[in-house]
């Protein structure tokens, strides 16, 4: 089984500036806007990402147990 796991992405997240605000980034892949207004920035982000307390946060499913790994075996050829 898989387990939901809160991930610190702060310093892995990029910006790219424009008359709005920002449109924001990890490892170039999209994860939402920042749009600036009059007590600051308004985050709008992905399903998967959180912006709490200065700081980004990407949720990740890892597995529950240290040692469990996902494998898909042919049950009919002994393959795995």
């Amino acid at each position: 089984m898989f387990e939901k796991k809160k991930l610190d992405v702060t310093d892995r997240v990029t910006a790219k500036f424009h008359h709005e605000g920002m449109d924001l980034y990890v490892e170039k892949q999209p994860i939402g806007r920042a749009v600036i207004g009059e007590t600051g920035y308004k985050y709008e982000l992905e399903p998967g990402f959180e912006h709490e307390q200065y700081k980004f946060y990407q949720y990740v499913d890892v597995p529950s147990k240290v040692d469990q790994k996902y494998t898909d075996c042919d049950s009919d050829e002994g393959w795995c």
